[in-house]
């Protein structure tokens, strides 16, 4: 219904109830209602008379968050974050918000009876051993504020825009701009000092042209002609690719150059590269590519002692949720569906933990020994760590303390929470992105302008010429007539 929705306003400008239920082949009454929801979630705006506005700048902003989790299509739950389920307990808004939990079978889990239960059960009794470690699957209190004095904690954050631009009347031509940001934060006495911390960035620019990164032979390069969209997928993906690689290189160059500085890097989004199903021998070759430098990235991180993280403040992972469902039982039962941030951000609270999780193979991810994650609540936000280590117990430990003691709580809603150095380098990631775009857009329009003038003086030129032709060949006509 959603998708049905955003295609509607693509081809109408408007969501219409008529259309919609039509489309749907469901009541209007039906739709209407589902609307509603949405226009609940700020998905949609009511203009009156059946019709409904699609929010472009609240779905732009849960698609680029969702670049940590890539799927084919939008859900409803995409939209239901942390801080929607949150406002659960406020009494204001309980109301609205339980009867859309309720539809969302989302669970109500508000009581704190599922934290005890949890914290009460052992990884090894829990029948799910071969996959979790730890002593419970809730650890309470798990997480310390640590003091941080004459300590260094590195983090890295990306970013990147694909954009399409005219030039003039005749070309298009797509852009996409890559930007890497590191930050070497220095802490003394838990304060933060700027002027000896050390911040690095990486700029970068590719072009497409034609049906790139589709080439003759690749099983979408017919298509991408008539489908303009599948183009698009298509560059969005190698530019996720390009972001990624750059960002590991990154990510080595810090830990090379200061590695005895720190002893944990935190890197914003998954640790392993996203597991895109890709056939084009050009989307292949960058995924081989960005599955090197991430191996680099490891062993670059092994000889030099460093511990490297993976901050996912969004993913749509079920697998401790379904396994707290299959533990609780009965009970569990009345738990009803949704991913494990939402779930744990009602139950565990501040400080709290999971286990650690294995991690085994995935599909279009590549094979990582020692690979472990688990789930930190910094109220009011719960954030997923991604880490690989020989000791993943003690390392376990050194990750939750020094994360809980960096992470505060986003200025803005559906900013990134986690560790501050990961902010601080997404925001220089951010500024230098913009910086590129800037330049590049001034260097092309000046380029343009420039050659437009020397196109107009040259035809300017040309007319001058052919006057001048003329002139002299009506002056020829008009001696030879005297004489």
């Amino acid at each position: 219904m959603l998708n049905a929705c955003l295609e509607v306003y693509t081809e109408q400008g408007v969501v219409d109830v008529n259309t919609l239920a039509e489309k749907m082949d469901l009541t209007e009454r039906a739709v209407k209602d589902y609307l509603d929801d949405l226009s609940n979630l700020e998905i949609l705006t009511y203009e009156g008379a059946g019709r409904y506005r699609v929010n472009r700048e609240r779905v732009d902003e849960v698609t680029s968050e969702l670049f940590f989790e890539p799927r084919s299509m939008l859900t409803i739950e995409d939209f239901v974050d942390q801080g929607v389920a949150a406002q659960a307990e406020l009494v204001s808004v309980s109301e609205k918000v339980q009867r859309l939990l309720e539809k969302l079978d989302l669970p109500r889990v508000l009581e704190g009876e599922t934290r005890e239960r949890l914290s009460r059960v052992r990884v090894e009794d829990s029948g799910f051993a071969d996959v979790l470690l730890g002593e419970t699957l809730v650890s309470p209190r798990f997480a310390e504020d640590v003091v941080l004095d004459d300590v260094y904690v590195c983090g890295s954050a990306s970013a990147h825009r694909l954009e399409h631009w005219a030039l003039l009347d005749f070309s298009i031509l797509s852009v996409a701009a890559l930007s890497s940001g590191a930050y070497l934060g220095f802490f003394d006495k838990n304060i933060l000092d700027q002027n000896r911390s050390i911040s690095r960035y990486v700029p970068d620019l590719h072009s497409y042209r034609g049906t790139e990164p589709f080439a003759e032979g690749d099983p979408f390069f017919e298509m991408s002609t008539d489908f303009p969209e599948l183009l698009e997928a298509g560059r969005s993906i190698a530019a996720r690719y390009l972001r990624e690689i750059q960002h590991y290189r990154l990510g080595m160059k810090v830990i090379e150059e200061h590695g005895d500085k720190f002893q944990v890097y935190f890197k914003l989004g998954s640790l392993a590269p996203h597991g895109f199903i890709v056939y084009s021998k050009e989307l292949v070759r960058l995924r081989d590519r960005c599955h090197e430098e991430y191996y680099r990235l490891l062993k670059t991180a092994r000889k030099n002692g460093v511990i490297p993280v993976g901050v996912s403040p969004v993913s749509m992972d079920n697998f401790f949720f379904n396994i707290s469902r299959r533990v609780l039982g009965e009970k569990g039962g009345r738990l009803g569906s949704t991913n494990d941030l939402n779930f744990l951000s009602m139950v565990l609270e501040d400080g709290d933990a999971t286990c650690l999780i294995r991690r085994g193979h995935e599909k279009g991810k590549p094979p990582t020994e020692d690979n472990y994650e688990f789930y930190l609540m910094k109220k009011p936000f719960v954030t997923k760590y991604e880490f690989v280590s020989k000791n993943p117990l003690e390392d376990q430990k050194l990750v939750a303390d020094l994360a809980f003691s960096l992470s505060t709580s986003p200025l803005r809603h559906r900013f990134e929470g986690g560790p501050s150095v990961v902010s601080s380098a997404k925001s220089v990631a951010v500024v230098n992105l913009e910086q590129i775009m800037r330049a590049v857009k001034g260097s092309l329009k000046t380029g343009l302008m420039g050659m437009w003038d020397e196109l107009q003086r040259t035809r300017d030129l040309k007319r001058l010429k052919r006057k001048r032709a003329r002139r002299e060949g009506k002056s020829e006509k008009k001696s030879g007539r005297k004489r």
